[in-house]
């Protein structure tokens, strides 16, 4: 990433983005590639070891159908995208949790997804004047038909916040 310093409305440290730089209509768009078999499996195996996830014959035998990617696998690689072309390249320093997570319909093997992830409220710190909230919602579908939603707040350093902690040398809260 590209640093740039400057004491002239953005953040001292870098081009990363602070609270104030999200817009109202910030909308971020992501596809994520369909699943093979193999890494459902493996996914499985390792977190989620339940026969729809880790078994073709015997997911077959479920109300699924067949084999189906687990519900948290789903979460992250829908997350993932968001995380790693937006999130990193901000001032965010946490998150009190998420809101509300939906799964509307498993994923099979092979299937493609698209979402959006949309700024869907932001607020200033009524307790401190170095960072503000900012709800997300992420929707996820595979041809348009409705796959996994999530809601959550993160916790964004504003211009001021960044700047302060870049100049202390300060590790900032997350509370």
């Amino acid at each position: 990433m590209q640093q740039r310093t400057t004491t002239r409305g953005r953040c001292l440290v870098s081009q990363k983005k602070c609270f104030e730089d999200f817009d109202e209509d910030f909308t971020f768009h992501f596809q994520v590639p369909g699943l093979g078999e193999k890494e459902i499996v493996e996914f499985a195996s390792t977190y989620d070891p339940q026969r729809f996830h880790l078994d073709p014959d015997e997911a077959a035998r479920t109300h699924f159908g067949a084999l189906v990617a687990s519900g948290f696998q789903t979460q992250l690689l829908c997350f993932q995208p968001f995380c790693r072309e937006v999130l990193v390249n901000t001032h965010a320093i946490g998150a009190p949790g998420i809101d509300e997570l939906k799964w509307r319909r498993p994923w099979f093997p092979g299937e493609a997804v698209a979402g959006t992830v949309k700024l869907v409220g932001k607020r200033p710190s009524s307790r401190r004047s170095d960072r503000g909230y900012l709800d997300f919602l992420l929707e996820a579908s595979v041809d348009d038909e409705p796959l996994f939603s999530m809601s959550w707040t993160v916790i964004m350093l504003t211009r001021s916040g960044a700047d302060g902690a870049a100049r202390d040398g300060a590790t900032v809260a997350s509370t």
